[in-house]
């Protein structure tokens, strides 16, 4: 039931099924004349890689949801408005950069690639390092609408909470 739901959450992106991964591999394995464990390697290592990509592109989503809590805390003491809808925008900002940078956080330090660290990826390691992209990709796009729901809210305070007089004349 968890393998379906990170699945759900990632129907846009486009990621090969354990079993095709594991063809690839055996694929791999029957041109290289290589072991099934030697061309999982090379499948592991493209999982890594791809993991690897995920995380340089969405790291400055990390820092964006720190300053989204830092103007949105600030603004929320600098001046108490009589106007709650803009304390309650500015509230659901923080809630929303927190909850995305749990998730971006979560997403950055977890692993993809083999079960045990410094020894050689075998067969059995392509599902896990799958399941593990997976759940990575589905962190990082939640973090990330986390993180664009919070900059709305914050601007909608800032606008809503907004006071501008013109003194004409």
């Amino acid at each position: 039931m968890r393998r379906v739901r990170f699945r759900e959450a990632t129907r846009t992106f486009a990621i090969a099924s354990p079993d095709a991964l594991v063809r690839r591999a055996e694929e791999c394995s029957r041109t290289s004349g290589q072991s099934l464990d030697e061309a999982a390697a090379v499948v592991v290592e493209d999982l890594e890689r791809a993991a690897a990509a995920l995380t340089a592109r969405t790291a400055p989503l990390v820092p964006v949801c720190g300053v989204l809590v830092a103007v949105a805390g600030l603004l929320l003491k600098a001046e108490p408005s009589s106007d709650n809808i803009a304390e309650s925008f500015l509230g659901l900002a923080i809630l929303s950069a927190v909850g995305g940078l749990s998730f971006l956080a979560r997403a950055h330090f977890l692993y993809v690639g083999c079960r045990n660290v410094g020894l050689a990826p075998t067969a059995g390691d392509i599902a896990f390092a799958h399941d593990r992209l997976v759940r990575k990709r589905a962190d990082t796009h939640r973090g990330g609408w986390l993180a664009a729901v919070g900059l709305t809210c914050l601007i909608v305070g800032i606008l809503v909470g907004a006071h501008i007089s013109l003194n004409v004349g």
